[in-house]
């Protein structure tokens, strides 16, 4: 993998996978209060054709001490400049949950930049037009707000055990959220993309009907798969999505043997 241009600063965890010249690209996006270890997992699941990019925004991992971005808008436009700085390759954005909500921003912002995604995958969120369906939780006091994270996830649970990293991630995942719960849809171009909706059947956070109506949002074919799970159903069947990000890239062409790849 090669880029173009210097990188000041980059968001992107880029790994060389031994390939001089890859086929396609994957960005994975994470959710609220994640960073690019949540993906780290799925790296090993992808051809060595494919060049696997995990995203790690501001206020976390070795970038904890910057603040958090403050909205969709920005964390958009600034993955959408880096990832103009690297090689241009058929590209499959992943989000899940607040990840599905930024790379949708990115395929739009991607547009706007002509080198547009060759398809968005999203997951663990309602399509971006759709007002909350449940209660917005960024403005609940602590005892509220680690209530509510718990219901969702009981790792929170685990974590009162080590006061100095619950602080630390109750800070994110609340900055987060603001980012989430303070997003207004704008109208624009609809993406002329494949747009893929991975669902799980027992998220509490997102009904299926706001998981189908992403399909508005593209003048191209839509698809859908449904698992087994909550609202982190992705971990699970990680292996399972990552064939559908392939394929998505197969379906530009992309493969080892026209671009020549080890």
């Amino acid at each position: 993998m090669t880029s173009t241009g210097e990188r000041p600063q980059t968001w992107l965890r880029l790994e060389s996978r031994g390939v001089e010249r890859c086929a396609g690209r994957v960005v994975a996006l994470p959710h609220a209060g994640a960073g690019a270890a949540s993906f780290a997992r799925w790296r090993d699941l992808f051809p060595a054709y494919v060049d696997f990019v995990r995203v790690r925004l501001p206020g976390r991992e070795e970038a904890a001490r910057e603040k958090p971005l403050s909205s969709v808008a920005d964390a958009a436009a600034g993955l959408a400049a880096q990832l103009a700085r690297l090689d241009h390759l058929p590209t499959v954005l992943y989000g899940h949950s607040m990840g599905a909500l930024v790379a949708f921003e990115l395929a739009r912002s991607l547009a706007d930049l002509g080198i547009p995604a060759t398809h968005l995958v999203v997951s663990g969120r309602r399509a971006p037009h759709l007002p909350a369906s449940r209660r917005l939780i960024h403005t609940l006091p602590e005892d509220e707000f680690l209530e509510s994270l718990t219901e969702i996830d009981d790792a929170w649970c685990r974590m009162t055990d080590t006061p100095e990293f619950l602080r630390y991630a109750l800070d994110l995942v609340r900055a987060d959220l603001t980012f989430c719960e303070s997003y207004q849809y704008g109208d624009g171009p609809t993406l002329q993309i494949p747009i893929t909706v991975c669902h799980g059947g027992g998220d509490p956070l997102v009904d299926l009907w706001e998981a189908l109506a992403w399909g508005e949002h593209t003048g191209g074919s839509f698809g859908t798969r449904i698992f087994h799970g909550d609202h982190f159903f992705h971990q699970r069947h990680r292996a399972a999505i990552s064939d559908v990000l392939i394929a998505g890239l197969r379906d530009t062409g992309a493969t080892d043997t026209d671009r020549g790849c080890e």
